[in-house]
């Protein structure tokens, strides 16, 4: 039993096919299907159904999967020792984070953090929550910063800060003029609503339900991942849409009136690290974590007093 062939196998069930999974290992088909089978042989028993088209990870092959990759990620692990032992702060960080987080917190950060460790190469992607999950029981992020509580049993989580949920207000709309809004006072026909399976969203969803209210018809549905897009929305048009605090770090002077407070116990959301129980980068880790915080306003790092929504995730 080979090593490789544990990176094959986990390539064929990322991919679910054995050209693509060649492909992606360097390797030709035959060569990948041979190393396959060879490995099921040893193994004594079948990791693929074959009879399924495409084919199916066999429950034994579930279970070798999930110690393959812990084998693989530890292996990779004692690569990077040399650097978790050096002083320096060096190496490659991959961190995942979510849609709604990532174009207010990234640019907060990421100046300080590459003139104090000009040796660490950070890799950020932009990924959903359950993709930030995946990817991290698979080694291929080493952290990932998104909204919690999730359920993940996997992964073990930090809590960063807490952001409050604000009300953006066309000057048309006839709540315009209210520094304050009561929900049932919203009607929810007019409320721009990002995707659903967002975590945001659904987030949204649990405000508006705390209101007693649900969404109305809508006469025009616009699918989107960005908070932007709906800013730019309620700029052009008439209309309403729930904002993070900080995504209101940016908005123009002349547009601050737009942002109004929500009446009542304020909903709030908790941002948090996430990452595996055998976390190498601990170092890397810590060092981009005490950049963040130090960027991040002060108001915000300690609980405030309000009800945390949480993600249905």
């Amino acid at each position: 039993m080979q090593l490789n062939q544990f990176t094959y196998f986990i390539a064929l069930e990322k991919y679910g096919s054995f050209s693509k999974a060649a492909e992606a290992v360097g390797i030709s088909q035959p060569a990948l299907t041979l190393q396959i089978q060879k490995l099921e042989e040893e193994l004594g028993y079948r990791l693929l159904d074959r009879s399924r088209k495409p084919f199916q990870v066999t429950r034994e092959g579930e279970a070798f999967l999930e110690r393959a990759l812990d084998i693989v990620q530890r292996v990779d692990e004692l690569k990077d020792l040399s650097i978790e032992m050096s002083e320096e702060i060096a190496g490659h960080l991959r961190v995942g984070i979510i849609p709604t987080v990532a174009p207010y917190l990234v640019p907060l950060f990421i100046d300080d953090l590459q003139k104090k460790y000009p040796q660490l190469h950070l890799e950020i992607q932009e990924l959903k929550t359950e993709e930030i999950v995946e990817e991290l029981k698979r080694g291929n992020i080493d952290c990932g910063i998104l909204t919690t509580p999730i359920q993940a049993g996997s992964v073990i989580k930090r809590a960063l800060f807490y952001e409050r949920f604000y009300l953006y207000v066309s000057e048309g709309h006839e709540l315009f003029q209210k520094d304050e809004i009561d929900l049932n006072d919203v009607d929810f026909s007019q409320l721009w609503y990002l995707q659903e399976g967002n975590c945001f969203q659904n987030q949204v969803n649990s405000i508006c339900q705390l209101s007693g209210q649900t969404d109305g018809t809508e006469h025009l549905v616009y699918k989107s991942n960005s908070i932007e897009s709906l800013r730019r929305i309620v700029e052009s048009k008439r209309g309403i849409t729930f904002i993070p605090e900080l995504a209101t770090i940016d908005i123009p002077v002349e547009l601050e009136d737009w942002v109004k407070d929500i009446a009542g116990i304020p909903p709030l959301r908790e941002v948090s690290l996430v990452l595996t129980r055998s976390q190498a980068k601990e170092r890397q880790v810590e060092a981009l974590t005490t950049i963040l915080l130090n960027n991040i306003p002060g108001r915000m790092k300690k609980k405030p007093e309000g009800l945390i929504i949480d993600t249905d995730i």
